[in-house]
C-alpha cells in the first residue's frame, strides 16, 4: 500500500540561505566602508583639536584684560543682610551662615540696578538662599568664597536679565557648623 502520507514542507533551498548570506555580508559591507570614510582619522581629530584650541586661545580675554581696572567709575549697592540656616542630614550637623551682601554695579547702571533689584527682590533672596544652602561646607569655608561669589553674580544677573552686576562683596561673614 503507498504510503499517502504528504511529503513534509522542505526547508529553504540552499541557494535562498546563500543569497541571505550574500545579502547580510554585502550590508556589513558596505556599513564598514560608510564607517571608513565618515570616522576621523586619528590625525584628523589632533588637528581639529589644535584648530579649535587656536581659536578658543584667540577669543579668550588676555590675563592683563581681566586684572586691569574699569575706567568706568563703580559703585556698591546694599543688597541686605543674610541669616541662613542649613540642616545637613548627611553629617547630622546644623550650619550657620551670617553675612552683608553688596552688589558692585557701574554707576550709570546703579538706578536701573536698584530698579530691577527692587522688582525681582524675593526672587533674588531665594537664589542667594538656595545657593548657599547647596553649596558644599568646602565652599562657605573658602577664604575668598570664590564659588559663591561666581554663582550669585550668574544668578543675579540671569534674574536681572542682563549683566548690570560686576561682582559681589560678603561683609561681615561668618560660618559655623554645630
Amino acid at each position: 500500500m503507498p504510503d499517502s502520507t504528504p511529503n513534509p514542507p522542505a526547508g529553504p533551498s540552499m541557494m535562498t540561505k546563500l543569497k541571505i548570506l550574500g545579502a547580510v555580508l554585502a550590508l556589513v559591507g558596505f556599513e564598514c566602508l560608510l564607517a571608513y570614510f565618515v570616522i576621523p582619522s586619528p590625525e584628523d581629530v589632533i588637528e581639529a583639536a589644535e584648530l579649535r584650541a587656536r581659536q578658543h586661545t584667540a577669543t579668550e580675554p588676555d590675563i592683563e584684560e581681566l586684572t586691569t581696572v574699569s575706567d568706568k567709575p563703580t559703585v556698591e549697592v546694599d543688597l541686605k543682610n543674610f541669616g541662613i540656616t542649613a540642616y545637613q542630614p548627611l553629617a547630622n550637623t546644623t550650619l550657620r551662615i551670617d553675612f552683608h551682601l553688596y552688589a558692585m554695579v557701574n554707576a550709570e547702571n546703579q538706578s536701573e540696578f536698584e530698579s530691577l533689584i527692587a522688582q525681582n527682590e524675593h526672587r533674588f533672596r531665594e537664589q542667594v538662599l538656595v545657593t548657599l544652602r547647596s553649596s558644599e561646607v568646602s565652599d562657605l569655608t573658602d577664604p575668598s568664597l570664590g564659588l559663591l561669589k561666581r554663582k550669585i553674580l550668574e544668578k543675579t544677573n540671569r534674574i536681572l536679565g542682563k549683566p548690570l552686576v560686576k561682582s559681589v562683596i560678603f561683609s561681615d561673614y561668618s560660618f559655623i557648623e554645630q
